[in-house]
């Protein structure tokens, strides 16, 4: 255990991809971006012919990954289960780069073979279309999910509130002034990724911020200018993504005319769930939820989750499909916490603690169930009262 005394404490875990949920995704021909890009550059002797890069078609994810692979002569597809190619900045390039794109498509089943991995896809539904229009099958070396999360481990476990912002990539904490004040637990700051997606280019101007409103803090730096660089940030934010204009309104002034309280927005696509894109697709995707994995370490599947909370709801079947006039009913009723969804199933419990697991769960839930990600929460994780030798944690003497 580690004790130690900070004045000021910046915390820059990055982001953290996540394993993509689909029927038949205990493949282990599913690898994570960065791990490829590792393999071919940096490891060599790994030169798969053909991949698909799925998922986060934004500027951070999977369309530069796709980009990288292309660019090494590696013939690339790249998919994503959102309608349109979300990046403004790279969009042409793939069509440059000769990349196929599979966008606003399903993975609605995935077989391994001695030619590879065989993926069927299906179009979202989507609106009131409630059949599929189009049917596609193709067969990679390898699948790469590009799906990241702002890795916010530590401040969750320090209390901070966590609040669901899909502009900046899920569930990220929540701070005063927007990306540059710090979290309210005294003199601590988050940057970088772990705070919420963005461009690298605006990094780094975040990154300065935080240190502008430490140096206000011990009068190093005038208000004035902190205040201007911020704005400058700001208009920066919008002009590369419109949308990060309602997550900054959201941050600083919350959604009941500016009392501070945060309008949590409802999940409507959690990009890591590659079996269903949009609402209408939930009850379909749900038919395979056995053979869909959440939990890797410990090998539960959402069929498993599921199962758990029919039992939390002693037997109550829980409608994904809600009827005219029930919306008030559904709205009140409350579902399992993931902590107690934890102690049944395990959830969490294996060698990454819910690393891969937990967050990529609460928002798969949140979407099926159209509730708010903290309603569900995420469990704490309770470390040992005193040390454990690391052949015990083994299964050693």
């Amino acid at each position: 255990m580690y004790i130690f005394n900070y004045k000021y404490l910046v915390l820059a875990q990055g982001f953290r991809e996540v394993p993509l949920v689909f029927p038949g995704n205990g493949t282990p021909r599913m690898i994570t971006g960065l791990t490829m890009l590792k393999l071919i550059k940096w490891w060599g002797g790994f030169k798969p012919r053909r991949v698909l890069v799925w998922g986060g078609s934004d500027d951070w994810g999977g369309v530069r990954v796709a980009m990288n692979l292309a660019q090494l002569g590696v013939d690339t597809y790249l998919g994503d289960n959102s309608v349109v190619v979300r990046s403004d900045l790279y969009r042409d390039k793939i069509d440059a780069l000769g990349i196929k794109t599979f966008i606003g498509m399903n993975i609605v089943d995935a077989e391994d073979s001695s030619d590879g991995l065989k993926l069927t896809l299906e179009n979202i539904r989507g609106g009131r279309k409630a059949k599929a229009q189009r049917r596609e099958e193709v067969v990679v070396d390898v699948l790469v999910s590009a799906v990241r999360l702002p890795v916010i481990d530590l401040p969750a476990q320090l209390g901070v509130p966590i609040v669901y912002a899909p502009e900046v990539g899920g569930l990220v904490p929540r701070r005063g002034g927007f990306m540059g004040g710090d979290l309210g637990l005294g003199n601590v700051y988050v940057v970088g990724d772990a705070g919420g997606l963005l461009p690298e280019t605006l990094i780094v101007k975040q990154a300065r911020i935080t240190a502008l409103n430490i140096g206000v803090k011990e009068g190093l730096v005038a208000g004035d200018v902190l205040d201007k660089e911020l704005a400058e940030f700001k208009r920066d934010l919008v002009t590369v993504n419109s949308s990060y204009y309602n997550v900054i309104l959201r941050f600083e002034q919350g959604g009941l005319q500016g009392s501070g309280y945060y309008a949590e927005p409802n999940v409507a696509h959690a990009p890591m769930w590659a079996a269903a894109g949009s609402i209408e697709d939930v009850e379909n995707a749900l038919r395979s939820a056995n053979r869909q994995y959440l939990c890797f370490c410990e090998d539960i599947t959402l069929g498993d989750v599921l199962g758990a909370v029919r039992v939390l709801m002693h037997g109550r079947e829980i409608r994904v499909r809600v009827l005219h006039g029930e919306e008030e009913e559904y709205k009140s009723l409350r579902l399992p916490s993931m902590e107690r969804i934890k102690r049944v199933v395990g959830l969490g419990t294996g060698p990454c603690q819910g690393k891969f697991c937990l967050i990529s769960t609460n928002l798969i839930l949140s979407f099926i169930y159209q509730k708010k990600p903290n309603e569900f929460g995420l469990p704490r994780i309770r470390f040992p009262e005193a040390s454990i030798p690391m052949a015990t944690l083994a299964g050693g003497e």
